[in-house]
């Protein structure tokens, strides 16, 4: 029994028989080599769908981070406007009533300026509907020229309306403009690039605007994005 073998043939029609003896030791020695390696593939694509599960989840909870880190420096970048729109409201109102308190009678009366909603100026407003990217301002002179990029989202329809432009003060007082409509209408099934220029209103100089107010409104007049765009970070270099 310690000389068995086993005799393995290999036959082809165009060749002799080849036989080889191998003794039941390496026979047995190959099928457990065999076994191990099918156990280490079974092994290496559990670690592997593991690991990939695990990355699949930290990916998803590092955008979630990303999304609300930028919803984040969203509000951070609204209370800080909000802030200075108050500062520039504060020293004006202190010296209207201190000229009030020392010499009533010289002060030539004001007009009433109506009162500033801080959250109607900063209020954001997106249906889905659009996109709109690459928003730039650029002021030469008493000219002001805008360039934005509006995308439709669904693309399998057409989607038409006109955009609207408003000049904001640093005193949150808010100031229509003289635009092209034409420039400012579309009717788009992907995205469009918006040019468009106009003048200052009179008396109104760049250091006292603090921002743009884009709104894009459909076909029916209802609004479906706006935002507010502070001069500082919207002009083109």
């Amino acid at each position: 029994m310690n000389h068995l073998k086993y005799s393995v043939l290999f036959m082809r029609d165009d060749t002799d028989v080849r036989r080889f003896r191998i003794s039941p030791m390496w026979l047995k020695a190959f099928l457990y080599f065999q076994g191990f390696l099918l156990l280490l593939s079974i092994v290496g694509i559990s670690v592997g769908v593991t690991f990939w599960s695990s990355n699949a989840g930290l990916r998803a909870e590092r955008k979630a981070l990303e999304l609300r880190l930028s919803e984040a420096e969203v509000k951070l970048e609204r209370l800080s406007n909000m802030e200075k729109i108050m500062e520039a409201n504060g020293p004006k109102d202190q010296a209207s009533s201190g000229k009030a308190g020392s010499a009533p009678a010289e002060v030539p009366p004001q007009p009433k300026l109506p009162p500033v909603s801080l959250k109607t100026l900063f209020e954001r407003a997106n249906t889905g509907l659009v996109t709109v990217d690459s928003f730039q301002a650029r002021v030469s002179g008493n000219d002001m020229t805008v360039n934005f990029e509006l995308t439709n989202v669904q693309s399998a329809s057409t989607l038409s309306g006109a955009a609207e432009l408003t000049l904001i003060r640093n005193d949150g007082q808010v100031l229509d403009v003289e635009a092209n409509k034409a420039d400012l209408s579309f009717q788009i099934q992907r995205f469009k690039h918006f040019r468009t220029s106009f003048n200052l209103p009179k008396g109104l100089d760049r250091r006292d605007v603090f921002g743009l107010r884009l709104e894009i409104k459909g076909s029916d007049g209802k609004t479906i994005f706006s935002d507010t765009y502070p001069l500082r970070d919207s002009l083109a270099s």
